[in-house]
């Protein structure tokens, strides 16, 4: 229930959706779409370390 309304949430915060930074965006060199796109990675790898590593699951 609560993963839809975040991704949702994420999307309009982050003004569209990562696939669409990710692909359409950085195709046409978009400041904002690649600022997002790195936003984006380094966020996902920081979760990744953190559930791997501190919280061990």
């Amino acid at each position: 229930m609560w993963g839809g309304f975040l991704v949702g949430f994420g999307a309009y915060l982050g003004g569209g959706c990562t696939s669409g930074h990710g692909i359409c965006c950085i195709g046409r060199m978009s400041a904002h779409s690649i600022i997002a796109t790195v936003v984006f990675t380094l966020v996902a790898a920081i979760v990744v370390f953190v559930s791997r590593h501190i919280v061990g699951e």
